[in-house]
């Protein structure tokens, strides 16, 4: 009998013990809501989409990154693994604007977004093992799941993959750029405080080109030129993030877009621009 009583005593210790210290355990790990707030808190003041580390996937050129996830852990799928009936998909051409190490910063001007009613100046894509160089574009496509789709954890995301060099070399298939983006050029060559504004096109069929260059705060500079070839200097350009955006018509492509996004600290360097209909 007194042995019993002993090992009960032993057993209410040890719960007495162990109770107290699992709700310090449990309150160690910070609920989705506290994640979600400091992951906007960060993405909110750079205008970056999920460029927190702790926000995206690590994944190569190819792979999925994660957009937008509901609080929610309950559903199955992700829009990633819904039919295609239930997706809708649009395509953007993004550049590579940035890298360190593997990693690299890519801009889409099309996924700007409006952050306290003002919009930023390009949505930025932040990709762990990118194997790609600054300039190069690359192909984004947004996933969204529609409406009427099953229930989904994730809601929204991107595929970003690598164009085809079209040397006959690649053994995967990848989207091709189209033919007008080699033949319309766009490059401005950052020289300490002012800028130059190359534009080519090597097929002598345009009609007129308006530029813009633009930072957070202000228009830099804007005009409009009557030729397939011209070279524009900007003086006083501030060391601030600023984009290039050109309006083309095009007797053949019809009416192009073009920009170039340069951020801070980007003298002396040679920016090439992406092109899009």
């Amino acid at each position: 009998m007194i042995g019993k009583l002993i090992i009960i005593g032993i057993v209410i210790a040890t719960l007495v013990i162990l109770i107290p210290n699992s709700s310090k355990l449990f309150q160690s790990v910070p609920s989705l809501d506290t994640v979600k707030d400091k992951i906007d808190q960060v993405t909110s003041d750079k205008g970056v989409i999920n460029a927190s580390k702790s926000a995206i996937k690590d994944i190569s050129m190819g792979g999925r990154l994660l957009v937008n996830s509901t609080e929610s852990n309950n559903a199955p799928t992700s829009v990633y693994q819904l039919a295609p009936q239930y997706v809708t998909q649009q395509n953007y051409t993004g550049q590579v604007f940035e890298k360190s190490g593997n990693t690299c910063q890519i801009s889409v001007p099309a996924l700007a977004q409006t952050i306290n009613g003002k919009k930023q100046l390009t949505g930025i894509v932040q990709l762990d093992q990118c194997p790609e160089k600054i300039g190069d574009p690359v192909q984004v496509i947004q996933l969204t799941a529609k409406p009427n789709s099953p229930p989904v954890n994730v809601t929204n995301g991107l595929v970003i993959s690598p164009y085809s060099s079209n040397d006959g070399t690649s053994t995967t298939v990848s989207p091709t750029l189209p033919s007008y983006y080699n033949t319309v050029q766009l490059s401005t060559v950052n020289q300490g405080n002012n800028a130059m504004l190359n534009f080519d096109d090597s097929s002598g069929q345009t009609r007129s080109v308006t530029v813009t260059m633009k930072n957070s705060d202000t228009i830099l500079f804007t005009g409009t030129f009557y030729s397939s070839k011209f070279t524009a200097e900007v003086k006083d350009v501030p060391n601030t993030p600023h984009i290039i955006e050109m309006t083309i018509d095009n007797a053949v492509y019809g009416i192009l877009h073009a920009s170039a996004y340069a951020p801070s600290n980007a003298q002396n360097s040679t920016i090439t621009g992406i092109l899009s209909k």
